[in-house]
């Protein structure tokens, strides 16, 4: 094989390999605790991923706006113990949305330690226990 094929293949491969890195790089999200979260204020600002149990007296939605407020904790034993992170979503009021339901939460934390959410995913163990009970107590 000519040496120019071989210097100029190795450069191609070279610069996909920088593209795909800086488009991970870019992409990157961090997975986080609430209390990973409070105490990594480098974070603020940045895009992190948070998951945390719903403190069902805490929900309010306004239906005009659609702007849905509810706060977090890391899980439910943390309710009343740990200081809950206020969740502020802009979109329509997820069905499963309700106490100690897990939401898992994109977006960044403000300088006033309000979160906001651009992807708000929720999932109710209750519901599917309900559904399906063998497969919810592993038998």
């Amino acid at each position: 094989m000519k040496p120019k094929y071989l210097l100029g293949g190795s450069l191609l491969l070279m610069a996909v390999a920088v593209v795909i890195i800086q488009g991970l790089a870019s992409n990157a999200q961090y997975f986080l605790t609430i209390e990973q979260l409070r105490e990594r204020s480098e974070m603020q600002g940045q895009n992190v991923r948070v998951s945390g149990s719903v403190i069902g007296d805490s929900i309010q939605f306004d239906a005009q706006t659609l702007r849905l407020e509810f706060q977090i904790v890391d899980s439910v034993e943390q309710i009343g113990v740990q200081p809950p992170l206020t969740i502020a979503y802009e979109g329509p009021k997820p069905e499963l949305l309700e106490d100690h339901a897990q939401a898992i939460v994109e977006g960044r934390l403000g300088p006033d330690g309000e979160f906001q959410a651009d992807t708000l995913l929720l999932k109710c163990p209750t519901r599917y226990e309900e559904q399906f009970p063998n497969q919810a107590q592993g038998n």
